[in-house]
């Protein structure tokens, strides 16, 4: 009797998929961050006012 033996290594995809996941989330909390508390345009400051304060984020 013949007996085959299949071995799957995921190590490469696991660790391709744990750097994306965390640059994604890197990006989106600078995003985040950048767009709440440090853009300086005014429609911007305008719509994000209440958040600034509400996070801790100086405006004035």
């Amino acid at each position: 009797m013949r007996s085959i033996s299949v071995s799957k290594d995921f190590s490469g995809a696991k660790l391709w998929l744990r750097a994306s996941v965390l640059f994604f989330v890197g990006f989106l909390a600078f995003s985040t961050i950048y767009a709440v508390g440090l853009e300086p345009m005014v429609y911007l400051h305008d719509t994000f006012h209440d958040i600034r304060h509400s996070t801790g984020f100086p405006c004035h």
